[in-house]
C-alpha cells in the first residue's frame, strides 16, 4: 500500500509540474517582440515619441545619420543605407530634436509590416483586400508635390485600426494606354485605385509613414 501511495504521489507531481509548465512556455513564446512591427506607436525599435538623445542612447551615434530635404526638412537616417533603414522626421527645423513628425521606410527589402501585412511592394489589389476592399486615394503620379502620396484610406480597414499610417504608392510600369489616355489621367489632382486606368498599371506602395498623432 505504502509503495502504491508514494507512485500516486509521485504521478500527481509530474501531472501538476507538467500542467504549471506549459502555459508557462505558450505565454513566454507569446510574450516575444516582432522588432519589425509597424503600429501607431513606432516602427520596429524606433519609436514614434523618441527624441534625438533617445535614439543615440539606443543605437549608438554610428547608427544615425543627417540628411535635409527641401520639401520635408531635416531628417535622421537610422541604419542608413541597410534594408532595416528608418528615417526620422523632425517637427523642429535645427538642434536639438525633440519631436516627431513622423517616421518613413521606404527600402525595397524593407522588412516592417503591420499585424495585418502592410508592407512595402503590396499592389493595390492586395493593399484593398487589407482596406477591407475599401478603394484608397492619392496624389496623381503626375502632381509636383508628394506625387503618389495616399490621402485617404476612405474609412477601409487599414485607417480604422491604425489611424496613422500612411505611404506613397508608384507607378513601376504601364501597357497598352494611349497617349490621350494618360493626358486625361494627368488632369486628375488625385486618384482612386479603382480607376480603370490603373488595371493596366503596375502600381506599388513604395513607402510607409506613421505620423505622430
Amino acid at each position: 500500500m505504502k509503495k502504491m501511495n508514494v507512485s500516486h504521489v509521485l504521478i500527481a507531481v509530474s501531472v501538476c509540474m507538467a500542467a504549471c509548465q506549459s502555459p508557462q512556455g505558450k505565454k513566454g513564446a507569446s510574450a516575444e517582440v516582432d522588432k519589425n512591427l509597424i503600429t501607431c506607436e513606432g516602427i520596429g525599435e524606433v519609436k514614434i515619441s523618441d527624441t534625438y538623445a533617445d535614439l543615440e542612447k539606443r543605437f549608438g551615434a554610428k547608427a544615425l545619420s543627417e540628411h535635409e530635404n527641401t520639401i520635408s526638412g531635416v531628417y535622421t537616417s537610422v541604419w542608413d543605407g541597410t534594408s532595416k533603414q528608418v528615417n526620422v522626421f523632425w517637427k523642429e527645423k535645427s538642434a536639438p530634436f525633440t519631436h516627431i513628425k513622423y517616421l518613413e521606410v521606404s527600402a525595397d527589402d524593407s522588412p516592417y509590416h503591420t499585424k495585418d501585412g502592410f508592407q512595402i511592394g503590396l499592389n493595390t489589389e492586395e493593399i484593398q483586400k487589407l482596406n477591407g476592399l475599401m478603394p484608397l486615394t492619392f496624389n496623381n503620379f503626375y502632381e509636383n508635390v508628394d506625387p503618389g502620396q495616399i490621402v485617404s484610406f476612405n474609412g477601409g480597414t487599414i485607417e480604422k485600426e491604425q489611424p496613422c499610417i500612411g505611404g506613397h504608392l508608384d507607378m513601376i510600369d504601364k501597357k497598352n494606354i494611349d497617349i490621350n489616355e494618360i493626358r486625361d489621367f494627368q488632369k486628375e489632382k488625385t486618384v482612386e485605385t479603382t480607376n480603370r486606368l490603373l488595371y493596366r498599371m503596375d502600381v506599388r506602395l513604395t513607402s510607409i509613414r506613421v505620423n505622430n498623432q
